[in-house]
C-alpha cells in the first residue's frame, strides 16, 4: 500500500497592491504623512494586541480533552494545541475508547519480553495542513475572526482523533498509535529529513515506512496505513532503545492480525 495521498491541489495566491496618490501642494504635504505614520502605529499596537490575546488563550493551561485552534491570517495556517485523556488502568483506557469514539487500539498481540502496560492515551481531533477538514476549518475560522489577523477558539469534539498505548520496561518505551487520516488536497511524499534514515518494508504485503535517526523524542518510528478503517498506525521508539526493526515489525504483525 502507498502511503502518498493523490488529490487536486487548490492553491491560492494574495497579490498586495500598493497605491499612492498625489497633487497636494508641498505645504500641505506634512500632515497627511503625519497622520499616515499614527495610523501605523495604531495598526501595529491593535495587531499586538491582538496576537497577545489570541497567544493567551492558546497557552492557557488546559485540562483533560481541551482543544484550541489558532488562525494566524499572516501566514494563514492553523496551529493546534490541546491535552490528551490519559490512564494508567488499562481497563479504564478501554472504556475511554469507547466513550469518546477513539480508533480501536488494543494491546498488540506480542510484545518484546519483559515490556507491560504503562498509560493510554486519547488525543483529540487535530487536522495535516494539507487535509481537507483543515483547508474547511481555515476558511471558516478565517470568516469568524472578522478581520484579525490573530484569533483563538476553543474547540468541542465528540470523537477523538487518535488513540495510544504506551509500554515501558525499565527505562525503555514504546509507544502505539492509531490516527485517524482524512483525504488530502495535494500529493504529499514523506521524505527524510536532514540526518533521518527512511526506508520502505512490507508487512504482510502491506507497504510501511521505517524511520530512523530522527531528532523527536521518539526518533525511531515504523508506519503503515490501514486504509479500509483509514487510520495510521505507528510504532515508536527512543534512539536509544535496544528494540530492533524486527522487533518493531513483529510488533506491527501482531497488530495486523488481529
Amino acid at each position: 500500500m502507498n502511503l502518498t495521498k493523490k488529490m487536486i491541489i487548490a492553491t491560492t495566491s494574495i497579490l498586495l497592491v500598493l497605491g499612492s496618490a498625489s497633487g497636494f501642494a508641498a505645504e500641505a504635504g506634512a500632515a497627511p504623512q503625519k497622520e499616515t505614520k499614527t495610523q501605523a502605529i495604531s495598526s501595529k499596537s491593535n495587531l499586538e494586541r491582538q496576537k497577545k490575546e489570541a497567544m493567551g488563550i492558546q497557552s492557557k493551561e488546559k485540562k483533560p480533552g481541551d482543544l484550541t485552534v489558532l488562525y494566524n491570517g499572516t501566514d494563514n495556517s492553523l496551529s493546534f494545541n490541546y491535552l490528551s485523556i490519559t490512564s494508567s488502568d488499562y481497563d479504564e483506557y478501554t472504556k475511554l475508547l469507547n466513550k469518546h469514539k477513539a480508533p480501536k487500539l488494543t494491546q498488540p498481540g506480542w510484545l518484546p519480553e519483559g515490556y507491560a502496560f504503562k498509560s493510554g492515551e486519547i488525543v483529540p481531533p487535530y487536522y495535516f495542513s494539507f487535509s481537507q477538514p483543515y483547508q474547511k476549518m481555515l476558511k471558516e475560522l478565517k470568516v469568524e475572526a472578522k478581520g484579525k489577523t490573530y484569533y483563538t477558539k476553543k474547540l468541542n469534539w465528540s470523537e477523538a482523533g487518535e488513540a495510544a498505548l504506551v509500554f515501558s520496561k525499565d527505562s525503555d518505551v514504546i509507544r502505539i498509535s492509531a490516527k485517524r487520516i482524512h483525504p488530502l488536497i495535494t500529493e504529499v511524499t514523506r521524505v527524510a529529513g536532514k540526518g533521518e534514515k527512511l526506508e520502505k518494508v512490507s508487512i504482510g504485503g502491506i507497504e510501511a515506512l521505517y524511520l530512523t535517526n530522527s531528532n523527536a523524542v521518539y526518533s525511531t518510528n515504523l508506519t503503515w496505513e490501514d486504509a479500509e478503517n483509514n487510520l495510521e498506525y505507528t510504532i515508536s521508539t527512543y534512539k536509544k532503545s535496544p528494540l530492533t526493526k524486527e522487533d518493531l515489525v513483529s510488533i506491527a504483525e501482531s497488530i495486523m492480525q488481529e
